[in-house]
């Protein structure tokens, strides 16, 4: 079985993201893989809500906090290097 993580930088915005990881989890239904989700949270300045495990196909959803706010780019950096030291995966999405 394929392993694929999903990627995501957030800064104040976690109303979408769980919005976005409902939709993911009904997409990855006919994948047949296991989906992991990786939240970069870049320093948000909202309190971040707990993240319910009430997803069917998503296997699990970390979040890692950036110190200081660094954009995006910096997230996606910092995300693609601690996976790509610490982690085994097939595919990794952005």
């Amino acid at each position: 079985m394929k392993k694929f993580i999903i990627l995501i930088p957030v800064y104040n915005d976690w109303k979408s993201v769980f919005k976005l990881l409902t939709a993911i989890d009904s997409q990855v239904t006919a994948w047949n893989a296991e989906v992991s989700v990786l939240i970069i949270n870049d320093a948000s300045t909202e309190k971040r809500p707990s993240i319910e495990s009430s997803f069917n196909n998503i296997k699990s959803v970390r979040v890692m906090n950036m110190k200081k706010n660094k954009g995006h780019a910096r997230c996606y950096a910092t995300g693609l290097k601690f996976l790509s030291t610490k982690e085994d995966f097939d595919y990794l999405i952005p």
